[in-house]
């Protein structure tokens, strides 16, 4: 008798401990896909930011009728934005809702903050 309450108890302790190891291997797994996510979102905001800094300079050119450079730049343009298209969609398959505007909203944020309107 005395055994068997000995061997129950040390058949709980090892579920205990797998559901604990089990626990702790999802709970790592779910914080490292967030470091990739936080990161990707990061790297989305420098794009649109090399975009509108691209798209800025297309149109001086056109307006000082340097038309071979504004091609050439919008060329670049259009990279910038399939390439922002390509990780907006990355990103949504792995939960973020709508990060191309989020992404936007924060870049116009920060020119904000820096010209220092509120």
């Amino acid at each position: 008798m005395h055994l068997n309450k000995i061997l129950t108890k040390n058949i709980t302790m090892k579920k205990i401990a797998i559901l604990f190891a089990i626990g702790i291997v999802l709970s790592t797994g779910a914080m490292a896909q967030t470091k990739d996510v936080k990161k990707d979102q990061k790297v989305l905001k420098n794009t649109i930011k090399d975009k509108k800094e691209d798209k800025h300079e297309v149109g001086n050119d056109l307006a000082h009728l340097r038309i071979k450079s504004a091609v050439k730049d919008r060329k670049e343009v259009r990279k910038h934005r399939k390439s922002i298209h390509k990780q907006g969609e990355s990103l949504e398959n792995r939960g973020v809702k709508h990060p191309i505007a989020k992404a936007k909203r924060q870049v116009k944020a920060e020119k904000d903050i820096k010209k220092g309107k509120d």
